[in-house]
């Protein structure tokens, strides 16, 4: 048992890929391979009419001709000594960019230094008329956008005197399109929810002011308020009032004559 066991290991590391030794009596690939690119070198020049002859290919000694068990060199290495020297050359190459870096920092540091003060006061005019450059570019897109708040918010109040209420609720939702953040559209247009006894849009709105946009917009706590008390939710009447108190502290008179008015109404 033992000896073919012995005898199987033995078979197996002859058909192993590397035990086959086929390329020591085959002509070697390397001589090949050179003697094809020069043909192909070689394909469009002209042969020598004189001589009748075409040009002798050129001859490449074959390194593998002395070649035997005994007679060999290895080129290189492979394995973890090659992989050593390959992050031995990474951490050279960081190390000289870093070097690189460093020196370019300083050179910028000592060229700012060694600036007179006339060039000095130049690059901060330059860099003064750059902010201010910024500074307009952001103010006019303020302005724009002020200018189309402004648009709808005329004709959606426009359409709300005219009892155009639904009209008025599209005016200012493109308007919302725009201006997103804008608490006035809102409350306007949760004012022309309530025109259309539509409170629970309404109130919608006027939550989306203060848990989004404003937390003490006094328009949407009473409008808020007004809508509960229609629908007949005096838990959550009571509840806006007083938060609308707590918040405007300032305001009471004016929310104490909003209440008298939606009485009376």
């Amino acid at each position: 048992k033992q000896k073919s066991k012995y005898k199987n290991k033995t078979m197996e590391d002859l058909n192993h890929p590397e035990s086959n030794e086929k390329f020591l009596n085959e002509p070697s690939k390397v001589l090949e391979l050179m003697q094809f690119l020069d043909l192909m070198l070689n394909a469009n020049k002209m042969e020598d009419k004189r001589e009748g002859k075409a040009a002798a290919p050129k001859a490449y000694p074959d390194p593998s001709e002395d070649v035997t068990d005994k007679n060999f060199y290895i080129s290189s290495r492979g394995g973890s000594r090659a992989g050593s020297r390959m992050s031995r050359r990474s951490t050279r190459r960081t190390r000289s960019k870093s070097k690189m870096a460093s020196n370019t920092n300083q050179f910028t540091f000592m060229r700012q230094i060694e600036q007179t003060e006339d060039q000095r006061l130049e690059v901060f005019k330059e860099r003064e008329r750059v902010a201010n450059n910024f500074r307009r570019q952001k103010h006019s897109s303020t302005n724009c956008d002020l200018v189309i708040e402004s648009i709808f918010f005329r004709q959606g109040n426009v359409a709300y005197c005219k009892d155009q209420f639904n009209y008025a609720i599209e005016l200012y939702s493109k308007g919302m399109d725009y201006i997103p953040d804008s608490p006035v559209l809102y409350i306007n247009r949760a004012c022309c929810y309530i025109k259309l006894r539509n409170f629970k849009m309404a109130i919608m709105d006027c939550n989306h002011v203060l848990c989004t946009l404003d937390p003490k917009y006094l328009r949407a706590f009473l409008y808020r308020a007004f809508a509960y008390k229609r629908m007949g939710d005096e838990k959550n009447f009571e509840q806006s009032i007083d938060e609308a108190k707590r918040v405007n502290s300032r305001s009471l008179n004016f929310i104490e004559t909003f209440l008298e008015r939606m009485r009376t109404a």
